[in-house]
C-alpha cells in the first residue's frame, strides 16, 4: 500500500500545471534587436564586418562609417531605465523591418509620449543651434542619455540635481554670459560653482537650485528674451520657487510695482544678486557691495524737483558711506535704512522711515538703540550743496568755503613772497652765517610748553591719518592709509585715543594759562607786549614784512609774537575747541540728541570734516614753511623741541622783546646753556619725520583735489 501511495503521489506531482512566466511583449520583440545589438562585438566591428550584417531592404549592402561603439546595448541597459517596458521601435521607428539601414533616423522622443517637451525644447536656443546644425547642439539624448535614461530623482540619472550641473557645464564651462541688467561679463559655471546655489549643491544639498531650476529644463532661452524664466519680467516669479517670502515683498515693494508696470529700470532678483554668482547676504563682500549695486540706479538726483544731487552720492559722502567705502561692513548701508524687498518711498506709510517708523528702524537695525525723536529728525542724505532744502547747512559751507580760501590764499601769498625775498636775500649777500650753537642761549619756552607741545603733534598727527581717510574714502590712497591703522573699526578706535590726547592736553593747557595769569596777571597777558591778541604792532608788522617782501630794506623787529604765529595759536586753540565739541558730538549722538535736534549732527559733521581739514591743510602747508621750511630755519627749527635759542638768534628774529627784556634786566634770567647735541639732533630727526608725514598728506589732498588720484 506504502508504495502504491508513493507512486501515486510522484504521478500526481508530475501532472501538477505548471505556472507560466509572463514575459513583456517588449521584451520579445527586443530580442530581435538583441541578437545583434547585444553582442559586445558590435561596436568593434569595422564597416566591412558589419556590411555582411546589415542590408537595405532592397538587397544592397550598406557601407558603415567605421567602428561605432554606442551601436551595442548591453543586457543591463533597460534593467533600471524609465523606458524599460519599452520596445526599440517604439523610438526607432524606421528599425521595425529587418535588416534595416545601417544609418537610421535619430530615436524619437516626441512622438506622442513628451509633446510638451518637445514643444519647449522646439523654443529654444538649443533647438536653434540644432536647426544651424552646430556640432555642439543638445539632444535629447544629449542631456537624458540614449538607453539607460534615468527618472530625474534617480541619483544615477544625468538630471539629478546633483549631476545637472556637470551635464550642462560640459557645454558651457568655458562660455562668459553678459548679465542683461548690469552689463557685468561672467564665466558661467565657475560663477555659480563659487555661488551660494552651487556650494550647496557641491555639499549634496539637492534643493539647490541648479540650472535647469532657474533656466528651465527644455525651454532654455537667454535673459535677455521677454519669454525667458530668468528675464527681467519673469525672474522674480522664478526664484520665487523657492524663496517664497523675499517674492511676496518684493512684489509689494516699489521696486516690484514698478517693475510690474514696465519700468525699464525697475531692479529684479538678478539686478541686485546678479545671476550666477549670487553670495550669501550676510557675508562681508555682500553686504559691502549692495551699496554700489543701489548706486547703479540712484546715482542720478531723484525725488523731488529741489534735489540736486544723487542719494548714492550723499550716502557716500556721508559717515555711513564714507566707513563703508573703506571697508565697513557694520555701518548702516542702503537696506539698514530702507529695507531689502520690502522698500517703499518714505511718504508711504509702509516704509521704515515714514513717521514714527523712523525711530523705530534706527532703534532696531542694530546701531542706535537708544535714539529718541530728536535722534531720527538727521538727514543722512543731507546735501550741504542744496540751498533750498538744507539752508543752514548750506551756508556753514559757504562760510567754510570763504574761510579756507582766505585763509590759505592770503598765508599762501604770504609763503611765497617770503620764499622769493629769501632767494633774492641770499643771491646778493650769500648765505646767513650760522649762529653758535654752544654760546649763550635763551630759554624762550619751559618744559610744560614743550610737553604741550609734543602732545600736541602726537594728537594732531594721529587724529589726520586715523580721520583723512574717511573723508577721501573714494581714494585708493585712503584704502591704503586705513589699512595700516588695522581697518576702518580699528582706527575708529584709535581716532578716539587721539580725540582723549588732544582733549587732555588742552587741559594742560588752559591750567598752564591759569598758572600765566596768576603769575603776569590777566591784564597784562590780555594787554601787555608778550599778549596773543592782535595789536597796532602786528598790523605795522604785517605792512612792514610786505614791504621787506616787495622791496626789500629791514625786516620788522618782532616782539614775543608774530603776527603769523598769533594766528596759528589762534587758529589751533579755536579749531581744537570747534573739532573737538563736534567730534564729541558725534561720538555720542543718543546723548546729545536729549538736547539737540537731530538736524544738528549734519552741521556737526560737515563741521567736523571741513574745520580738520582747514586744520590739516594749513599746519601741513603754512605751518610748516614758517616754522620750519622757510630758508632762515631750514630744515628744522629746533627749538619748540630743545626749549631754547642761541641768543643772537633771538635778538636777530624778536628785536623788539630782546630790546625791551634787556631794559627792564629780565633777559639775565632767561639765559641758559645751550641745549645739549643730543637733544638738537633727535629734535631734527623728530622734526624732519613729521614734515615727510604732514608733506605727504597734503601733496596727496592737493591731487586728490584736483582729481588725480
Amino acid at each position: 500500500m506504502f508504495i502504491l501511495a508513493l507512486l501515486a503521489g510522484l504521478v500526481g506531482g508530475f501532472t501538477q500545471p505548471v505556472l507560466a512566466v509572463e514575459i513583456p511583449q517588449s521584451q520579445i520583440e527586443n530580442r530581435r534587436c538583441l541578437n545583434c545589438h547585444g553582442q559586445t562585438e558590435i561596436g568593434q566591428r569595422t564597416a566591412e564586418e558589419r556590411r555582411a550584417m546589415v542590408a537595405h531592404p532592397d538587397g544592397t549592402i550598406a557601407v558603415s562609417p567605421g567602428k561605432r561603439p554606442e551601436l551595442y546595448v548591453g543586457p543591463d541597459a533597460f534593467a533600471s531605465a524609465i523606458h524599460k517596458d519599452m520596445a526599440c521601435v517604439n523610438c526607432h521607428a524606421d528599425a521595425a523591418t529587418l535588416p534595416h539601414a545601417a544609418k537610421l533616423q535619430p530615436a524619437s522622443c516626441t512622438g506622442s509620449c513628451h509633446t510638451q517637451q518637445k514643444s519647449d525644447y522646439l523654443q529654444s536656443k538649443h533647438a536653434e543651434a540644432l536647426a544651424r546644425k552646430e556640432p555642439n547642439a543638445p539632444t535629447c539624448a544629449t542631456c537624458h542619455g540614449a538607453h539607460d535614461i534615468r527618472p530625474k530623482e534617480d541619483h544615477q540619472s544625468r538630471t539629478y540635481p546633483l549631476n545637472s550641473v556637470k551635464l550642462c557645464g560640459s557645454c558651457h564651462k568655458n562660455q562668459d554670459v553678459k548679465n542683461a541688467e548690469t552689463g557685468a561679463t561672467t564665466r558661467m559655471v565657475q560663477a555659480y560653482l563659487e555661488s551660494v546655489h552651487g556650494k550647496a549643491t557641491a555639499s549634496g544639498l539637492v534643493k539647490a537650485a541648479t540650472c535647469a531650476d532657474c533656466h528651465s529644463a527644455h525651454r532654455v532661452l537667454p535673459s535677455a528674451d521677454p519669454k525667458s524664466t530668468v528675464s527681467r519680467q519673469n525672474v522674480a516669479s522664478t526664484c520665487g520657487n523657492c524663496h517664497v517670502g523675499q517674492v511676496a515683498k518684493y512684489n509689494n515693494s516699489i521696486h516690484g510695482e514698478k517693475l510690474a508696470g514696465g519700468n525699464p529700470r525697475a531692479p529684479s532678483c538678478t539686478g541686485c544678486h546678479t545671476a550666477h554668482e549670487i553670495s550669501r547676504t550676510d557675508t562681508p563682500a555682500f553686504l559691502l557691495d549692495i551699496v554700489s549695486e543701489c548706486g547703479t540706479c540712484h546715482d542720478k538726483a531723484q525725488g523731488t524737483t529741489q534735489r540736486t544731487t544723487s542719494l548714492y552720492s550723499t550716502y557716500r559722502r556721508s559717515y555711513h558711506g564714507q566707513t563703508n567705502a573703506l571697508g565697513s561692513a557694520r555701518v548702516a548701508r542702503c537696506s539698514s535704512c530702507h529695507g531689502a524687498h520690502d522698500i517703499e518711498p518714505v511718504n508711504n506709510p509702509a516704509s521704515r522711515l515714514y513717521g514714527a517708523n523712523r525711530l523705530a528702524t534706527c532703534q532696531t537695525v542694530g546701531c542706535h538703540p537708544g535714539a529718541n525723536a530728536n535722534f531720527a529728525e538727521f538727514e543722512p542724505h543731507a546735501d550741504h550743496r542744496d540751498a533750498a532744502r538744507f539752508p543752514v547747512l548750506h551756508a556753514v559751507w559757504l562760510y567754510f568755503v570763504v574761510v579756507m580760501s582766505a585763509s590759505f590764499g592770503f598765508f599762501g601769498l604770504h609763503c611765497i613772497f617770503w620764499f622769493l625775498r629769501s632767494l633774492v636775500e641770499r643771491f646778493k649777500h650769500g648765505p646767513r652765517p650760522k649762529h653758535d650753537a654752544h654760546g649763550p642761549s635763551i630759554q624762550r619756552f619751559n618744559k610744560v610748553d614743550r610737553t604741550n607741545h609734543a602732545f600736541v603733534i602726537i594728537s594732531f598727527f594721529g587724529l589726520a591719518l586715523t580721520g583723512l581717510p574717511l573723508l577721501y574714502s573714494d581714494k585708493n590712497w585712503a584704502q591704503g592709509m586705513i589699512s595700516l591703522f588695522g581697518g576702518v573699526r580699528s582706527a575708529g578706535i584709535e581716532h578716539r585715543i587721539f580725540a582723549i590726547i588732544l582733549i587732555l592736553n588742552f587741559v594742560v593747557h588752559g591750567f598752564s594759562l591759569m598758572n600765566r595769569i596768576r603769575k603776569h596777571t590777566l591784564k597784562k597777558l590780555i594787554f601787555g607786549p608778550a599778549t596773543m591778541l592782535p595789536r597796532l604792532k602786528d598790523l605795522k608788522d604785517l605792512i612792514g614784512m610786505y614791504r621787506w617782501f616787495l622791496i626789500g630794506g629791514k625786516k620788522p623787529a618782532f616782539d614775543r609774537w608774530t603776527y603769523w604765529e598769533k594766528f596759528d595759536y589762534t587758529a589751533e586753540v579755536g579749531g581744537s575747541g570747534i573739532i573737538g565739541i563736534s567730534g564729541l558730538m558725534l561720538w555720542f549722538p543718543e546723548f546729545f540728541a536729549r538736547f539737540l535736534p537731530g538736524w544738528v549732527f549734519n552741521i556737526a559733521t560737515l563741521v567736523h570734516g571741513y574745520e580738520a581739514l582747514l586744520a590739516i591743510g594749513f599746519i601741513f602747508t603754512i605751518h610748516f614753511f614758517n616754522a620750519h621750511l622757510r630758508l632762515e630755519k631750514f630744515p628744522v627749527d629746533d627749538v619748540m623741541f630743545t626749549g631754547r635759542l642761541p641768543e643772537e638768534e633771538f635778538r636777530e628774529e624778536r628785536g623788539a622783546e630782546y630790546d625791551r627784556l634787556k631794559a627792564s634786566g629780565e633777559l639775565d634770567a632767561l639765559r641758559v646753556a645751550p641745549a645739549p647735541r643730543s637733544y638738537r639732533v633727535i629734535a631734527v630727526m623728530l622734526g624732519l619725520s613729521a614734515m615727510v608725514i604732514g608733506t605727504a598728506i597734503a601733496v596727496l589732498i592737493i591731487l586728490a583735489g584736483l582729481g588725480v588720484m
